[in-house]
């Protein structure tokens, strides 16, 4: 066996360094989706013993969306410290969010279109690609994997541009295109999660902080939004019946689009971007962006569905469906994400 040159390993040396990191980050994903899953299965055993109710877990989703996310979102931004890279990056996340978006709406349509889906049905195919699960898997993934108080900017960035769609154009989709008044479209978008997000992007820009006598119990409840919001998906994937979703051709070609296609595109469309068009996005930054691009089937539109008539069991069965398959896609996901 021949000895290797003294300069070949040295300058290999970075590289292998790299290849470790790339790895590790992997494992924390992997890590993280095994106890995001565990806390998922309590939920589900929770749900079965009757423990968690349909009233407790409707009112788990109220503190999640009204109290402790509203919260982990403005101690968690206001926070951060100013600097010209967090500006670019999120001014940048918020381009390829937009991007994202239009991804999906383009899919979602064609998809529909591919598998001649009636009215009822496709709406909810096409919302559903277009709609990730971002509140209740999105940001307690993010919180986990980037302790960082940037990380939870650009989660909050993608999360405005999906709000923003979600109650106009799925509200519009869904009550047929008709009878929809401009004030009922961006009533929702006024919500607590919206308004934290602009306080604590005030508070940046500002740079006012919160004292700590304050700022340490407000965060300490905004972090019991990871383990509620797993519980409450544990629950809802609890009371959904597998069997009539795994007979759905047209779920499979959901889950590919939304899990593993449309966030490979964008990853694309970003890696390329920065390659050759000189875009100053932060690897963290595009992470994340492409993680909540690939995120299940978002439980809301379960909801909505049933509120505008539309199919609300076929929704249910997307949501349980690709929420599963997601504990395998993510870590896929993240791991291209940080080798591209």
């Amino acid at each position: 066996m021949q000895n290797i040159p003294f300069s070949v390993l040295v300058f290999s040396f970075p590289y292998f360094c790299q290849l470790k990191t790339k790895k590790m980050q992997t494992q924390i994903i992997t890590e993280q989706i095994i106890i995001a899953g565990i806390i998922v299965l309590v939920g589900a055993i929770g749900s079965w013993l009757r423990v968690i109710n349909e009233d407790l877990r409707f009112s788990i989703s109220r503190l999640v969306f009204n109290i402790t996310l509203p919260l982990l979102i403005v101690t968690t931004v206001s926070r951060m410290e100013m600097s010209h890279e967090v500006l670019v990056n999120g001014g940048w996340a918020a381009f390829f969010s937009v991007v994202s978006v239009a991804i999906m709406y383009v899919i979602g349509k064609l998809s529909v279109r591919i598998l001649r889906l009636p009215t009822r049905v496709g709406v909810v195919h096409e919302l559903h690609t277009m709609f990730g699960n971002i509140v209740f898997l999105g940001f307690p993934l993010v919180a986990a994997l980037y302790p960082d108080e940037e990380a939870l900017l650009y989660a909050t960035i993608y999360y405005m541009v999906s709000s923003f769609m979600q109650w106009t154009y799925a509200v519009f989709r869904l009550k047929g295109q008709v009878d929809v008044s401009f004030r009922e479209r961006f009533r929702n978008l006024l919500n607590p999660n919206t308004v934290a997000f602009v306080v604590g992007i005030v508070m940046f820009l500002i740079q006012l902080k919160l004292p700590e006598m304050v700022h340490i119990p407000l965060s300490s409840i905004g972090k019991a939004t990871s383990p509620l919001a797993l519980l409450y998906i544990g629950s809802t994937l609890a009371r959904t019946s597998i069997r009539g979703a795994m007979k759905r051709p047209d779920i499979y070609l959901l889950s590919l689009n939304k899990l593993i296609l449309i966030p490979v595109i964008l990853l694309v469309v970003i890696s390329l971007a920065v390659s050759y068009l000189g875009v100053e996005l932060g690897q963290m930054a595009k992470t994340i962006i492409v993680l909540e691009t690939a995120m299940p089937c978002m439980s809301m539109i379960v909801i909505m569905a049933k509120a505008y008539g539309a199919a609300d069991d076929r929704a249910a069965e997307n949501v349980f469906l690709t929420t599963l398959l997601s504990l395998l896609t993510l870590p896929l996901v993240f791991y291209l994400a940080s080798v591209l």
